[in-house]
């Protein structure tokens, strides 16, 4: 534990742009290590709630936080990017952010425990007023732990942000399994999200325990907070259509099939973000400190969308190819419905993740309007398209849903990298390599699918993800700059190990 108000040591970088290699490469591994385990506390954790609760209790849930994560975006008021991206920043600086995010927790819990008739009322479900007025309480955890959050992304310690969030949902998931068992229903679903974002910010209060002090004026706050009112507006606008696709479903179609879809977006994209971030959460503190250095940052830039491009691309396109096996081997028979779904979402989680890496430039570099303006735009474009893939069903508003990506993909990778070191040219050919490589796994395991019989579930996938994998590496290997890439990663990570041995 740090001595209290201890602050230089959260907020310099001196010494982190020093050693950044060194440290981005140690943080990102070690919040790899915490992610993957909390990958497999999630599956165990969908695996035995679906076997203990019904499409509905989940529904339920989903239904409300389609509405609650419409304020998601407003919940650090965009003030953790602030804090992260300014070169330098002072004491009571943060202490003043500190005091924002504890304000707007508080409005925002507010907000939700007073709407919750009208949530309640909008989908026809009394049950709804009291799951609304218990998640509120989430918001209230976030703004305690936003800025000392944000203190520790700066040192390039989410490794051990890794390992508090691995807690917390493990904890979490052993509360939720204990009242399912004990008839709780859906509650058991509402008590899960409530005590994660609380052991969340009493971990990370204990890893960076710095005490902030009373709020003042004129130390230079006002720019950065509207700096983070951009990417706050920005952040509502995402939130407000991002969950409008289960929000129709639930207007229209009723709960179970917004249990079904909400349960095989959760299934594809959560585990995929979570094995994506411990590359980009290195990013945003990375990239804010070379942002006077456009070489070193254009470098530092496609190497982060080559390993994002390397693990999601083929992973998400798995999952496409074996759709109905994973949704029968983590939730069940009872949840095959769902497997159009997962097919979907997994296209979508192999083209989102990297085109997301735009975003951080837009904020490293401070064009925080830009970021708003792009943000608007694609809101537009995804209201219309699942408005009008209404009548096609919740398969329809899937397809929408992910099509959006794929329309706005180049206009937005265009606007984003406008007078910054990053560029278009430079994305494209970052994602080259994965790009072949994964074509050739998705070849192979088609073939080898309809070729070799299995006997069951777990063989099927077995085979897949052995002869997936094989197709993959080989085909990155075989490619001379795919091989120079792999190269070069694996001397940095060896580098890295053997400077913490040191």
């Amino acid at each position: 534990m740090s001595e209290p108000n201890s602050f230089d040591r959260f907020s310099r970088t001196d010494e982190v742009r020093a050693n950044l290699k060194q440290k981005s490469i140690r943080g990102a591994l070690f919040m790899a290590s915490g992610n993957a385990a909390e990958i497999l506390v999630r599956f165990g954790s969908i695996a035995i709630l679906a076997r203990l609760l019904l499409p509905e209790d989940f529904g339920l849930l989903a239904m409300v936080m389609a509405i609650t994560s419409v304020l998601h975006g407003l919940r650090d008021f965009g003030l953790s990017a602030a804090t992260i991206q300014r070169l330098d920043i002072s004491q009571q600086q943060v202490t003043n952010l500190f005091w924002v995010n504890v304000a707007v927790g508080a409005f925002l819990a507010s907000i939700i425990a007073s709407a919750a008739p009208l949530i309640a009322s909008f989908y026809h479900d009394s049950r709804l007023v009291g799951i609304s007025v218990a998640l509120s309480l989430v918001f209230v955890w976030n703004g305690l732990a936003v800025q000392h959050e944000a203190l520790l992304i700066r040192q390039l310690r989410q490794g051990e942000l890794a390992l508090i969030r691995l807690a917390a949902s493990l904890i979490s998931v052993i509360i939720a399994i204990a009242l399912a068992l004990n008839g709780w229903g859906y509650w058991s679903l509402v008590m899960r999200e409530i005590s994660r974002s609380a052991i969340i910010a009493i971990g990370v209060w204990l890893r960076c325990f710095w005490l902030p002090g009373l709020p003042s004026r004129d130390v230079g706050t006002r720019s950065l907070i509207r700096f983070g009112g951009e990417i706050t507006l920005a952040r509502l606008v995402a939130g407000t259509i991002y969950h409008l696709d289960k929000v129709l479903i639930g207007r229209f179609f009723g709960a179970a099939p917004v249990g079904m879809y909400n349960q095989a977006q959760q299934l594809v994209i959560a585990p995929i973000d979570q094995l994506n971030q411990p590359i980009v959460g290195v990013a945003q503190p990375a990239l804010s400190a070379l942002q006077q250095d456009p070489a070193r940052y254009r470098r530092y830039y496609e190497k982060i969308v080559f390993m994002v491009g390397s693990l999601t691309v083929p992973l998400g396109l798995f999952i496409t190819v074996c759709a109905e096996d994973i949704t029968l081997l983590v939730l069940g028979q009872n949840w095959i419905e769902a497997t159009v779904f997962v097919r979907i979402f997994g296209v979508g989680a192999a083209i989102l993740p990297a085109l997301e890496t735009s975003a951080i430039v837009l904020i490293t570099c401070g064009r925080s309007t830009r970021y708003l303006a792009l943000a608007i735009a694609y809101a537009v474009t995804l209201v219309l398209l699942l408005v009008a893939a209404i009548p096609w069903g919740p398969v329809g508003v899937a397809i929408a849903y992910v099509g959006t990506t794929l329309i706005i993909l180049y206009p937005r990778l265009h606007f984003s990298f406008v007078d910054t070191p990053a560029s278009v040219l430079g994305f494209f050919n970052a994602l080259f390599v994965p790009f072949l490589s994964t074509v050739a796994m998705v070849v192979g395991l088609l073939a080898i699918r309809n070729i070799v019989p299995t006997d069951g579930i777990v063989e099927s996938l077995a085979l897949s993800v052995s002869v997936g994998g094989v197709v993959y590496f080989a085909a990155m290997w075989l490619q001379p700059l795919g091989r120079r890439q792999l190269k070069s990663l694996f001397a940095d990570m060896h580098a890295a190990l053997r400077a913490r041995q040191g």
